[in-house]
């Protein structure tokens, strides 16, 4: 599908059909997709937990102030950003120096300079950015493979954290419900967006 086409056709959706079941492997696909996404250093700190199992969605739920498309969509993924990726990412930097683009001696210190930028304080915004950059490529691809999604960022975080256990490096950035539309569902009209004078400053 064209790109001007998925923008036009992608909308959150509130109703999903909870008879409609998706496969690992159908997430696998949208994910091949979506994993072209443009991230920092190209550091990829996304970590996807996917919950499938209605008792794992309703757990989900309580934690998500009680949305009812977190069990009612086939699935729901649980984006975590790795807020100190860049200590986990030598596998980058050496495909950078096997295609040539830089000497192995500068390894190190490009690392050094990835750390500098995206540790400590920074981590958070770092993550945050970065796996956002990632949830919308995943949307679009999502519907280009017949996917309907929403994006939702209201859940307790710490909650979150606690319900899948995860190393405290992972931040909990956001949640997308997938699945397809309910048949009988229908969706408002677009909201308004803003025009280009009020947003842009030309400088």
């Amino acid at each position: 599908m064209e790109w001007s086409i998925l923008n036009e056709k992608r909308r959150s959706v509130n109703f999903f059909d909870p008879d409609v079941s998706i496969t690992v492997a159908d997430i696998r696909r949208i994910y091949e997709a979506a994993k072209l996404a443009p991230s920092s250093f190209n550091l990829q700190p996304w970590k996807i937990v996917i919950v499938l199992s209605q008792e794992e969605k309703e757990k989900l739920r309580a934690v998500a102030m009680n949305q009812p498309k977190v069990t009612e969509a086939s699935a729901v993924l649980v984006l975590f950003g790795n807020t100190r990726q860049y200590e986990e990412s030598r596998d980058v930097f050496d495909d950078r120096v096997s295609k040539g683009y830089m000497p192995a001696e500068a390894v190190p210190k490009t690392m050094a300079a990835a750390e500098k930028l995206y540790s400590g304080d920074r981590a958070v915004g770092f993550v945050s950015r970065n796996v956002g950059l990632f949830a919308m490529n995943f949307m679009l691809a999502a519907l280009d493979q017949g996917w309907d999604t929403h994006p939702m960022d209201g859940f307790d975080v710490d909650g979150v954290r606690r319900l899948f256990g995860l190393d405290p490096k992972y931040l909990p950035v956001m949640l997308i419900a997938i699945g397809k539309k309910r048949p009988d569902a229908v969706l408002r009209p677009r909201g308004m967006r803003r025009a280009f004078e009020e947003v842009c400053l030309v400088r």
